[in-house]
């Protein structure tokens, strides 16, 4: 029986591994390379989309226009919490990371019923 618990264990911790991100790769400078909704890519502007996230546990995010917002984040599993602190009353935002690798993050977002995934690639 002892085995069997100690086997299981193994499994489900290698299944959570699995799925958790990295951690030493999401602190970087990221930009906006593409983004999609619903599965299908909407063409914009993403020159000014950026996302920063530094080791020491800070956040700065970029977007269309003069939209700005940062604030401290934590990593739990595969989610990223990022609580907006240039806001009255201060919100938190949680972002899932489908995908990230030295040189390429993915984060699925939701607004309202539609899913939003945002591609980033690492600035030098």
């Amino acid at each position: 029986m002892k085995l069997m618990n100690w086997l299981l264990g193994t499994v489900w911790l290698g299944v959570f591994a699995a799925c958790s991100p990295d951690p030493v790769h999401v602190p970087g400078n990221w930009k906006a390379v593409a983004f999609f909704e619903d599965r299908q890519r909407v063409q914009m502007p993403l020159d000014s989309v950026a996302l920063l996230l530094t080791p020491e546990g800070s956040y700065v995010f970029r977007s269309i226009g003069y939209y700005r917002e940062s604030g401290p984040y934590r990593l739990a599993g595969a989610y990223l919490y990022l609580t907006d602190t240039t806001d009255t009353p201060q919100r938190e935002h949680t972002v899932k990371i489908l995908d990230v690798s030295p040189d390429t993050l993915k984060l699925l977002m939701q607004s309202g019923d539609k899913r939003q995934v945002l591609f980033f690639s690492r600035e030098k």
